[in-house]
């Protein structure tokens, strides 16, 4: 029975930890950081609603994007809308702004390659200020959240 009991506590230690870490961080324009290989890429939505995708070093600066190639999808109530992104020097920006009417789903594909296949990530999108950490919400870093 202790040893079921001790498999439990180590089962339940191990998830909480997972969790905790699973938090996400805030990128340097205090977007939203996505974990992608080979390098991070923060998803900031600008003043202008337009989206940019800056891939980061190691450091968590800004990088050049090497090769990779990136998608981004938005799904408000009135329907599903691809954003058109240009090239940047450190990742790229839509060339147009996201729909109105958050919250609401934007779905954004990094690919290492242009053949390669994608990592999706899916972010619900809402613009108003978290009043703990003055993050967006979509890139919100409180522990409850």
């Amino acid at each position: 029975m202790k040893t079921k009991s001790l498999l439990l506590l180590a089962a339940a230690l191990c998830t909480a930890g997972l969790l905790h870490a699973a938090k996400p961080a805030a990128g340097p324009n205090g977007g939203r950081v996505l974990a992608t290989e080979p390098q991070a890429v923060e998803f900031f939505v600008t003043t202008d609603r337009k989206v940019a995708l800056n891939f980061l070093d190691a450091a968590g600066q800004p990088a050049a994007p090497g090769t990779q190639v990136a998608a981004i999808t938005a799904e408000p109530a009135s329907g599903k809308v691809t954003l058109p992104l240009e090239r940047s020097p450190h990742g790229y920006v839509s060339t147009a702004p996201l729909p109105a009417g958050e919250p609401y789903r934007v779905v954004v594909q990094i690919r290492p390659a242009p053949d390669a296949t994608p990592k999706n990530f899916r972010l619900d999108l809402n613009l108003s200020l978290c009043g703990e950490c003055q993050h967006a919400e979509y890139a919100c870093t409180c522990e409850g959240h």
